[in-house]
């Protein structure tokens, strides 16, 4: 959605919270959570709280609440679905998306689709979970079995990470990006001027800004990191810090 256009979607949530007390998005992605976070940061009128279903979600509701209602129930805003297939069949995240989407479901209904040796899961707007469970049998060309179970029982998110460390001169987007991705300060300007460099999920266009700790950096076409340290500086004056790749 275009980010003004979903701006103002949400501002009709905001209002509508303050008056009856509750309302909340559809899934979001982090970028247009981050966009949504930052414009609502000072209002005072309503609480904000991003929720995905579960610690950790990436793709998450924006919940608006007027603080003098009270709190939400997780289980009212989101439901979470087992898949169960042969152990010698490979099912991966296209093949899901794909079968949902073949149904005429919407992707700002669908959240997080987790996958690992043990579990495969997703998680959905409640008033879809019905219909899923009735309507899909196979993702790809793997036959499935779709049951509901309780959010508790959602894996936590993984972050599997290569670690990097290295020392910079300054706490530049430029540099650590140097460091992560171990590309020249130059090339690492080419690729901000052109647009393909996000900081905390925003496209950033100015290679000097400046980055902190658990800042989320992403190249496009090479891959994401996280600023896991910041570290002590060096004799000459230099500061360590500790990247995490996520893997490709």
């Amino acid at each position: 959605m275009e980010i003004n256009v979903l701006i103002a979607h949400m501002d009709d949530l905001a209002n509508k919270a303050a008056k009856i007390g509750f309302s909340a998005s559809k899934f979001l992605t982090p970028a247009e959570a981050q966009s949504i976070t930052e414009n609502f940061a000072r209002r005072q009128d309503i609480a904000l709280t991003p929720d995905g279903g579960y610690e950790g979600a990436e793709r998450i509701r924006m919940v608006f609440t007027n603080p003098d209602w009270g709190s939400y129930d997780r289980e009212d805003l989101f439901s979470a679905l087992k898949i169960v297939h042969r152990p010698q069949d490979s099912l991966g995240h296209r093949d899901i998306l794909g079968a949902l989407m073949a149904l005429g479901i919407e992707r700002e209904t669908i959240g997080d689709i987790l996958i690992d040796e043990q579990l495969t899961t997703f998680v959905c707007l409640p008033e879809l979970s019905g219909y899923i469970i009735g309507n899909i049998s196979k993702a790809g060309r793997v036959g499935i079995k779709i049951s509901e179970i309780a959010l508790n029982e959602l894996p936590a998110r993984k972050e599997e990470l290569k670690i990097k460390t290295g020392t910079v001169a300054s706490m530049r987007l430029d540099a650590v990006l140097s460091v992560a991705f171990g590309l020249s300060r130059s090339k690492v300007a080419e690729l901000v001027a052109a647009g393909r460099v996000s900081l905390n999920h925003q496209i950033c266009l100015q290679a000097g800004k400046g980055v902190s700790e658990l800042s989320l950096l992403s190249v496009r076409g090479l891959g994401r990191a996280k600023l896991l340290e910041v570290g002590g500086a060096t004799k000459k004056g230099r500061i360590f810090i500790k990247i995490g790749l996520y893997a490709r």
